[in-house]
């Protein structure tokens, strides 16, 4: 099952909780939703950069466009070395963007949409 996209964004622990609640207190409400919303919040930009690091973007668009495939299939179109890819599939499964069924990875999005603030809230604000 493809889904239609994953919001991967640095995000506080504070702002993510909220969030959180947000959507608790509108479901016990019944409230529906237009449509589930998919979000992958990391604490800072550096660590969203390692995640989603160059190499591991290409991987994702090749697992995309094969399919469902075992590491090593997958390590075989990437033309890389086994040991790297798998351990670059733990890590992106780990963290929800690969996901695995019967020994097998996919990558169920068809677009990841990436957000980085260039604002944070205690900031100085720059006269340019």
């Amino acid at each position: 099952m493809t889904k239609k996209k994953l919001i991967v964004k640095v995000s506080s622990l504070e702002d993510s909780l909220a969030n959180f609640k947000n959507a608790w207190e509108r479901a016990e409400k019944n409230e529906k939703f237009a449509a589930p919303i998919e979000i992958l919040s990391f604490e800072n930009t550096s660590t969203l950069m390692k995640a989603l690091s160059p190499k591991r973007i290409e991987l994702l668009k090749i697992l995309h466009a094969l399919g469902t495939v075992s590491i090593r299939q997958l390590a075989k179109e990437l033309d890389r070395d086994y040991s790297n890819v798998h351990q670059d599939v733990k890590s992106l499964h780990q963290i929800g963007v690969i996901l695995e069924s019967e020994g097998k990875y996919y990558v169920p999005w068809k677009t990841i949409v990436t957000e980085i603030s260039l604002c944070t809230k205690d900031s100085p604000k720059h006269n340019h």
